[in-house]
């Protein structure tokens, strides 16, 4: 499947005291690992975020939509900038999502008729380790604009929304504070 790739990377990190993006783990930055996986999964690849130094990265880096509004106003800013009918969103502070979790959610939007696919487990989806379809746009941006800044509310909204079941929570773990940061552990089995 032809999709874009958009790495979310305009966070606030207000829990972790500085821009977590730039933050190395492995001896790389979290850009760089979100980067090479979006990479491997889509023909083009870009970043959505307002830190000027996200330039030096070498892709597009697109502003969000409506600074300060989390992760639906860098989604409605990608899909804005995106010319493929799909995209493929990951957030720069779940580094240890495997690049074939994102390969195969590409697989499944191609048959599933829904307007977004999401990972999941146990239970709880990841709404930005998924597959959004530009359609999706006008409803997101009106939810965005309305001030429901909740994804999960805003892309059911949209309309059909599937989910990719996955085992492994560790997978989605995001490191939002000092000491999560401090307790991972990246290896090379997460790079693939």
């Amino acid at each position: 499947m032809s999709a874009e790739g958009f790495l979310l990377a305009g966070g606030r990190s207000s829990r972790m005291g500085r821009d977590k993006a730039l933050m190395e783990l492995g001896g790389r930055t979290l850009v760089e690992i979100g980067l090479e996986k979006l990479r491997v999964a889509c023909r083009v690849v870009s970043m959505v975020g307002n830190n000027p130094e996200l330039v030096r990265f070498g892709v597009p880096v697109v502003r969000d939509a409506m600074a300060g509004c989390g992760p639906l106003g860098g989604i409605v800013a990608g899909l804005e900038a995106s010319a493929s009918e799909w995209n493929l969103f990951l957030a720069v502070d779940v580094p240890f999502v495997p690049v074939d979790v994102l390969k195969m959610l590409l697989t499944r939007s191609e048959t599933e008729g829904a307007v977004c696919v999401l990972a999941e487990t146990g239970g709880e989806s990841h709404p930005l380790t998924g597959i959004y379809a530009k359609a999706a746009l006008p409803v997101l941006r009106h939810e965005l604009e309305a001030g429901r800044l909740k994804v999960k509310t805003a892309i059911k909204a949209a309309g059909v929304v599937r989910s990719l079941q996955f085992e492994r929570e560790d997978w989605f773990r995001n490191l939002n504070t000092p000491e999560e940061f401090a307790a991972a552990k990246f290896s090379d089995s997460f790079r693939q």
